[in-house]
């Protein structure tokens, strides 16, 4: 029966660790394409260089929470975060670039 229990418990913790990873891997790819779109390394994304993200593109705006014209890495970084867990199932938008299909 204690075999058991600690075989359950090891499980749980291997599995919540798992699902931990899981969310900074995502975190860290949403920081690489954030500075794959930043063409000029200004630590924002302008409206031309989020055109090359079409999805991006059509929710630039809406992303925009301060409304000046460029994204920060917060800014970029919170609405990925959100699209996910709002949106997990329709793909992650912000892998997309130009050209893929």
């Amino acid at each position: 029966m204690k075999k058991s229990v600690v075989l359950i418990a090891g499980a749980l913790l291997a599995s919540s660790a798992f699902a931990g990873g899981d969310k900074d891997h995502s975190m860290k790819s949403a920081e690489q394409k954030f500075e794959q779109l930043d063409a000029d390394s200004s630590s924002t994304i302008s409206a031309a260089e989020a055109s090359q993200d079409e999805k991006l593109s059509v929710t630039f705006a809406s992303v925009d929470a301060n409304g000046d014209g460029e994204l920060t890495q917060t800014e970029y970084t919170a609405h990925v975060s959100e699209s996910r867990g709002s949106d997990s199932d329709s793909g992650d938008w912000s892998s997309s670039t130009a050209g893929e299909e």
